[in-house]
């Protein structure tokens, strides 16, 4: 989600080093050895297109962690210095990715079931796309002899429905959700010390990962 990568362009203020094995092949060459990737962390998305976004929403569901061990609260400890503060909450944000994702959409339901106005416009906007979608499926949408693709018409609904959000309250409600989950997220990725979770192993493929 955008707002886990903008958090992590914020607290990312340490390089890292990216260690590589090599084996030396009989005709004399150098020939660099990844090394693996295990499915148990999730990286960021690389771009913001539909496919790779349904791809990461996969594997970040895929990847969230068990709710017991997230807020045990015998592994929250303040850390001695900044600079392991900011290493703690890099990896935190990889780890622990999906449940911050889960975090940010409970606060996002949080926000619409406390503003009709906006629950019904998010509402009135679904079901715009719903029947666009069916009607999709039926037949193909064309104007002047051309073909409107279905992303097109999101588009479009998208775009009427700007006033409709304005007059909701939409920029209040974003600005909330991003707030809130910047705060709950940056708090349990500061003071909870994966040092106690992960072998060393886990924290090098972690760093592999976010580079």
């Amino acid at each position: 989600m955008f707002f886990l990568r903008a958090i992590v362009s914020v607290v990312l203020a340490t390089a890292f080093l990216v260690m590589t094995d090599v084996v030396l092949d009989v005709d004399g060459k150098i020939t660099p050895q990844p090394l693996p990737r295990s499915s148990n962390f999730t990286g960021f998305p690389r771009s913001f297109t539909l496919p790779a976004l349904k791809t990461w929403f996969q594997s970040c569901r895929e990847g969230i962690k068990p709710w017991g061990l997230f807020i045990s609260t015998s592994h929250y400890k303040v850390p001695p210095t900044i600079p392991r503060l900011l290493k703690r909450a890099v990896n935190n944000l990889s780890y622990f990715q999906g449940n911050y994702l889960v975090i940010t959409i409970i606060l996002m339901a949080y926000c619409l079931l406390t503003s009709p106005l906006l629950l019904l416009a998010v509402a009135a906007s679904a079901v715009a796309c719903y029947m666009l979608s069916t009607r999709n499926n039926e037949k193909k949408l064309i104007i002047s002899g051309k073909e409107v693709s279905l992303n097109q018409q999101y588009a479009a609904v998208g775009i009427c429905s700007l006033p409709l959000y304005y007059w909701a309250g939409v920029g209040q409600a974003v600005f909330w959700v991003i707030g809130a989950s910047c705060f709950v997220i940056s708090l349990h990725a500061g003071l909870f010390n994966i040092d106690e979770v992960i072998s060393q192993e886990d924290q090098l493929e972690l760093l592999v990962q976010q580079i």
